[in-house]
This record gives C-alpha cells, structure tokens and sequence, in this order.
C-alpha cells in the first residue's frame, strides 16, 4: 500500500515545472523504500534549535548502499540517515 502511495505521488509530482512542491513527513522507514535517495530529504534539528536539510543522495555511502539493493528505509531505521559529523 505504501509502496503505491509513492507511485501516485511521485506521478502526480514529476514532471511540472513550476508547479507547487510538496514536502510530506513521515516516521515510518517502510514508506521511504518505495522512494530514490533522490527524493528523500532529512531535516534534523540542531543544538541551536534550527533545522538544516540535505538530500539523501548527497552522501555516497548511502547511494552506494541503495545502489547494492539495501532499502532506503532499512538504512534509516539502522541510523544511516542520521548525521554522523555529530559523532
């Protein structure tokens, strides 16, 4: 079910240029299998109380990962999404 729920959206989403973005939020890892580390984004929030937002596929690790055949959602579920320079 998920896994169609990315399919319509990302049908309705593509292809408009100068079209409305939207931004959906989610804390279920099943939901983000069904996307490309393109189209995920992570915002975290910092000790300043501000957010910063980068996509999934600026690191390499996790497109090598997805590239292998593991889920998007597997990898953040196991903290792979999460910034590790924080240490």
């Amino acid at each position: 079910m998920l896994e169609t729920l990315a399919a319509e959206f990302r049908e309705h989403a593509t292809g408009r240029r100068g079209g409305s973005q939207v931004f959906i939020t989610t804390h279920q890892p099943y939901f983000v299998d069904a996307l490309t580390p393109e189209e995920v984004w992570v915002l975290e929030k910092g000790k300043d109380g501000f957010s910063t937002i980068k996509r999934a596929s600026e690191d390499p690790l996790i497109k090598n990962l997805v590239h292998e055949g593991l889920p998007l959602g597997g990898l953040w579920y196991s903290d792979y999404l999460d910034n590790r320079d924080n240490g």
